[in-house]
C-alpha cells in the first residue's frame, strides 16, 4: 500500500469517526496543501497542486452545483459546501475526505429557514456557522448531518450577514453585515466580533461605512482580514489586528484590484484572494505592511468559467 493511499484511508476513516461520535484516540490533522476553487458556472471545484501558477490547469475537480462558498474543517478535513438560493438548487453539502474527480457528497440537505447561504466557517467543535444575507441570521450546523438536519443554534444580530470567519483558539466569530441591500443603507457596513458561544451580543464593531464585506479570513495571529466587493473600498483587504474594539482601524491595506468573493491562508500564510469573476491573486505572507498590488495573480483554473459575479469559494484541503 503507498503512503498517499494510506493517508487518505485514514483519512476517511477520521471522518466517518467523528460522524458516528466514536473515536479510537486523538486526531491527526490532516495537512491542506491543495487549493481548490469553486465556480458557479462551470459547477466545479477545481482541485490544484501546489506550486501554483497563472491559469494552471487544475489536477482534478469535483463536480458541484452553483456554489457561494466552501470551507474545510481544520480538524478533520471535511468539506462543507454552500450552494443555491440565487442560482442553483438551495443546498448544503458535506463531503469526506480524500477528494477527486470521483468524490460526491456524503450527505446534502436543505433546512427550512435557510434562504441564500453565503460565506461559512467551521468552529472547531465539528460543527460550522453560515451567514445568510436574505434570512438575515448565521446558522449553526452540528454533527451528525443528515439529510434532515436542522440549525442547532442561531445568530440574529446582523441586518444582512455576508461574511463570516471563526477562530477557535479565541473563542470569536466575526460576522461581517452589508447593512441592507448590501448598500450599506439600514445600517453602515460593519464587522461584529462575538465571542463564545456565538449566539450572544458583540463585544465589538468594526465600522467599515458603504463597504460591504463580502469575504474574511483569520491568519495565525488571529488577525482579522477583510476583502471588499463594492463601496469606497472595493478591491482591498483590511487588517485588523486583536485585542478588537469598537472602532478600530485597519492596521494595514492590500489593494486586490477587484471585488472580492473569497479569502483563504496556505499552510506558509500567504493570502489568497478570489474575485467575483473567480479569477486569483496572491500576496507573500505573512502580512506585515500595507502593500499596493499582489504577489501574483493566478488568473482562472484552466478550464474554469469565470465571469462577472461567478459565485465562489476559495480554501485550502487535503
Amino acid at each position: 500500500m503507498n503512503r498517499s493511499f494510506a493517508r487518505a484511508i485514514s483519512f476517511a476513516m477520521g471522518s466517518l469517526l467523528l460522524g458516528s461520535g466514536t473515536s479510537s484516540g486523538p486526531a491527526v490533522p490532516p495537512t491542506f496543501a491543495r487549493m481548490f476553487v469553486s465556480q458557479c458556472f462551470s459547477k466545479k471545484i477545481f482541485i490544484l497542486a501546489p506550486p501554483f501558477s497563472p491559469s494552471q490547469k487544475a489536477a482534478d475537480s469535483i463536480a458541484q452545483p452553483c456554489t457561494n462558498s466552501i470551507a474545510f474543517d481544520a480538524s478533520t478535513g471535511m468539506l462543507a459546501v454552500a450552494s443555491g438560493g440565487v442560482l442553483g438548487t438551495l443546498a448544503i453539502s458535506i463531503y469526506n475526505p480524500p477528494f477527486s474527480g470521483a468524490s460526491v457528497p456524503r450527505v446534502t440537505f436543505s433546512p427550512s429557514g435557510l434562504l441564500h447561504p453565503r460565506q461559512l466557517a467551521w468552529d472547531g467543535s465539528g460543527g460550522f456557522w453560515i451567514a445568510d444575507d436574505l434570512a438575515n441570521k448565521v446558522y449553526n450546523f452540528r454533527a451528525p448531518f443528515s439529510v434532515t438536519s436542522t440549525p442547532a443554534a442561531v445568530n440574529t444580530l446582523a441586518t444582512q450577514p455576508i461574511g463570516l470567519a471563526i477562530d477557535p483558539k479565541a473563542g470569536l466569530m466575526f460576522v461581517g453585515d452589508a447593512g441592507g441591500n448590501r448598500i450599506c443603507e439600514a445600517t453602515p457596513c460593519r464587522v461584529l466580533v462575538v465571542p463564545a458561544p456565538y449566539t450572544g451580543t458583540a463585544v465589538a464593531t468594526v465600522a467599515l461605512g458603504n463597504s460591504s464585506p463580502a469575504a474574511m479570513a483569520i491568519d495565525r495571529a488571529g488577525r482579522l482580514f477583510v476583502g471588499f466587493d463594492n463601496g469606497d473600498f472595493e478591491g482591498l483587504i483590511k487588517v485588523f489586528t486583536p485585542p478588537f474594539v469598537t472602532g478600530e482601524t485597519a492596521a494595514y491595506t492590500l489593494d486586490a484590484g477587484d471585488a472580492i468573493k473569497s479569502l483563504a491562508f496556505d499552510s506558509g500564510q500567504n493570502l489568497y484572494a478570489q474575485f467575483h469573476t473567480g479569477g486569483v491573486v496572491t500576496f507573500n505572507g505573512p502580512i506585515s505592511a500595507s502593500v499596493t498590488t499582489p504577489s501574483a495573480a493566478l488568473g482562472c483554473p484552466s478550464g474554469a468559467t469565470c465571469t462577472i459575479k461567478n459565485w465562489a469559494g476559495l480554501s485550502f484541503g487535503p
